[in-house]
């Protein structure tokens, strides 16, 4: 009889043992166990678990990443832009919030509740709601001079708004803006007006700069011709200084002897051509 029982145990033991799975939490996870009559109440943290017959371990991602949402809104001056809202999100909350939400999700096929699926139910109308709120306070031209202050503002309601959500966001900030094609086209309007006065601007520049250079290439040729003609003058008022009566009469009588020296030709004295018979006597020798 002992025998029997005791094979009856071992053979217990092993049916026992096989029909047990063993399975772990990852770290940056949580776990819940589903039963046949649903899950336990027990939220696991990571490590390595026992599972029994068709019981199956659900994990929750945990880990914090970065996530965006884009939001259209409507301004205070009824124009539209396209906001994106960039922030540090994880799936948080003590085993009241986190049991909660197990009773509102549905795990994937590999028996996985992600953040993204949490935020969906849980996070995303916020995010929407609260950043359209905040921005459609300003104009348009209002946007890019608070940036700071609309991601602090919008940070701050979105920790209140989601305080009893299994959702813990933080670094919430604008990231990018995608202004209205109005918006956009008087912006590049405005750069081309600021590029075609810089180009002007810096053309001028270069003419003042050719001008500049002309004037003063002129004013040296200018001085170059007034030292020229001073030299000129200079020279000529010498020359004339040194031309006396005395000087003419001496280079006169000089140019007579080396005439006087021509034996083939009869030389006059210049004061006998007003003389008629000097020039009788000339022309009929």
């Amino acid at each position: 009889m002992k025998y029997i029982i005791k094979w009856f145990l071992v053979i217990f033991i092993c049916a026992t043992i096989a029909g047990c799975s063993f399975e772990t939490v990852p770290p940056t996870s949580k776990g819940k166990i589903l039963t046949t009559s649903g899950y336990q109440p027990d939220v696991l943290e990571p490590g390595k678990y026992t599972l029994f017959g068709r019981d199956e371990l659900v994990i929750l991602q945990t880990n914090t990443n970065v996530y965006k949402e884009r939001v259209n809104v409507v301004l205070a001056d009824k124009l539209t832009l396209s906001a994106e809202v960039r922030f540090r999100g994880r799936i948080a909350g003590n085993d009241k919030v986190i049991n909660s939400m197990f009773n509102d999700i549905v795990p994937d096929e590999n028996s996985v509740v992600s953040f993204d699926k949490v935020y969906q139910i849980y996070g995303a109308m916020a995010v929407r709601n609260k950043t359209r709120e905040i921005i459609s306070q300003y104009n348009v031209e209002d946007v890019h001079k608070n940036y700071a202050r609309l991601s602090k503002e919008i940070g701050a309601a979105l920790v209140k708004a989601l305080k009893a959500t299994p959702l813990e966001i933080s670094d919430c900030a604008l990231g990018d803006i995608a202004y209205p094609k109005v918006v956009t086209d008087a912006i590049n309007a405005a750069k081309e007006r600021d590029l075609a006065i810089k180009k002007e601007e810096a053309q001028a520049k270069i003419e003042l700069v050719r001008k500049k250079n002309e004037r003063i290439l002129a004013e040296a040729n200018y001085q170059i011709e007034i030292t020229n003609a001073k030299a000129i003058r200079d020279k000529n008022k010498i020359i004339g200084e040194g031309v006396t009566p005395a000087l003419i009469e001496l280079r006169r009588l000089e140019v007579l002897e080396k005439m006087s020296e021509n034996k083939n030709a009869v030389f006059m004295p210049i004061e006998a051509m007003a003389s008629t018979g000097a020039q009788v006597r000339m022309f009929a020798k």
